[in-house]
C-alpha cells in the first residue's frame, strides 16, 4: 500500500493549533512530522476509528509519551493530518493557478483538478479516512478544514469571473467541493475502467453545472 509523502513543506502554520506543543527545534518538528507520518500509515490501514495513540507512537518508533507531548489526543493528530493535507492540495492547485489553469477551457480545468485529486487520494490512503471524520466532527477546526477546501476551489472561480456575486460564488464552490469529492471517493474504490467512467461522469456534471456563469460562450459544452 503506497505511504503519504512526507516531502515537501508539510505542517504549515495551520497545524501548529492542532499542537499541545509547538516544538521550537529542528529535531521537534521532524518527531511532529514523524508521527504525522505514522499516523497516516495506521489510518490508511484500519481507519480513524480503529487507529490508536500507542499504535501510531510505535509505528513512529516512539513512546506514547512522546506523542502526548506534541499532542493532546488522537483527534488533534487527525485534524494536524487534515491541514496538511489542505495545505499540500493548495500548493498543488497554486502551482497550477501560476501556469494559468483559471483561463483554461472550463472542461480541461475541471478535468485536470478532478483527476488531480483522485491522484491525491492514491498516494494519500489516510487522505479519504481524515476527510470523513474531520467532516464529521463539530468541532471549530473541521469546519475550519472544509471551509479551506471551498476556499481554494472559489479562488479559481473567482479568477475566471470576477464579476459573479460572492454569495453565489461561494454555493457554488461548496457545490462543487462536495460533489466532487463524493463521486472521487465512489471512483476510487470501484475497479479501474468504472472507476475512469464516474472521472469521466464526474467532469461532465461539474462543467454543466458551472458553465453558465464561468465559461465564456466559445468556450461552454
Amino acid at each position: 500500500m503506497p505511504t503519504d509523502s512526507s516531502s515537501g513543506q508539510r505542517g504549515g502554520p495551520d497545524v501548529a493549533g492542532s499542537l499541545r506543543h509547538a516544538p521550537v527545534q529542528e529535531r521537534g518538528r521532524r518527531r511532529v512530522q514523524q508521527l504525522l507520518d505514522a499516523a497516516a500509515e495506521v489510518i490508511a490501514a484500519s481507519g480513524v476509528d480503529n487507529a490508536t495513540t500507542n499504535a501510531i507512537a510505535a509505528r513512529a518508533g516512539t513512546s506514547v509519551g512522546v506523542l502526548y507531548k506534541f499532542f493532546p489526543n488522537k483527534q488533534a493528530i487527525v485534524e494536524a493530518l487534515a491541514l496538511r493535507y489542505i495545505g499540500e492540495i493548495e500548493q498543488f492547485l497554486s502551482r497550477q493557478e501560476q501556469a494559468g489553469i483559471a483561463g483554461w477551457p472550463l472542461e480541461e480545468a475541471i478535468d485536470w483538478i478532478v483527476r488531480a485529486i483522485m491522484d491525491f487520494h492514491r498516494t494519500h490512503p489516510a487522505y479519504q479516512h481524515v476527510y470523513r471524520a474531520v467532516r464529521g466532527a463539530s468541532g471549530e477546526r473541521g469546519v475550519l478544514l472544509l471551509d479551506q477546501a471551498r476556499r481554494v476551489i472559489g479562488h479559481l472561480l473567482a479568477l475566471r469571473m470576477p464579476a459573479v456575486p460572492a454569495e453565489r460564488l461561494e454555493w457554488h464552490a461548496i457545490t462543487a467541493v462536495e460533489a466532487a469529492h463524493a463521486l472521487v471517493v465512489h471512483a476510487f474504490i470501484l475497479p479501474p475502467e468504472r472507476g475512469e467512467k464516474l472521472i469521466e461522469e464526474t467532469v461532465i456534471l461539474l462543467t454543466r453545472y458551472l458553465s453558465p456563469d464561468y465559461a465564456p460562450h466559445t468556450d461552454a459544452s
